[in-house]
């Protein structure tokens, strides 16, 4: 069997700390290696587009500040939905700012746990 070679290299994304990786030798058998540039490449314009969906949920004065806290969190509506325990279609309604002024606070503080943030900041982010 081939030896797949995956450079090591150091990935500024993970701040230090390292991921581990596995590639099979001659042998057959497995061995470590440690991340890769396209690795960092990758995740790198992940951030990045969740950056941008913040920003843009901010200017958007349609949308709830869960939908801004959820991509500054690096989630889509389906992970929220999944952290939260709910159905997809509820979180998407909650992203409606006239839904969201609605919901009661055990809802919010719900929220505010999967979001790792208080009420008062889910509350008191203006949009």
């Amino acid at each position: 069997m081939e030896k797949i070679n995956i450079p090591k290299e150091e990935n500024k994304i993970l701040e230090g700390q390292q991921k581990v990786m596995y590639v099979a030798d001659e042998e057959g058998f497995h061995t470590e290696n440690y991340g890769s540039s396209v690795e960092e490449f990758a995740t790198q314009t992940a951030v990045e587009e969740f950056e941008l969906l913040a920003k843009e949920s901010l200017e958007n004065k349609l949308s709830s500040p869960i939908e801004y806290f959820m991509y500054k969190n690096r989630m889509d509506i389906s992970t929220l939905a999944s952290v939260m325990g709910i159905f997809s279609f509820r979180v998407k309604r909650h992203l409606k700012m006239k839904k969201f002024q609605k919901l009661n606070d055990k809802l919010l503080n719900k929220y505010a746990i999967a979001l790792n943030i208080t009420i008062e900041e889910l509350k008191g982010l203006k949009v």
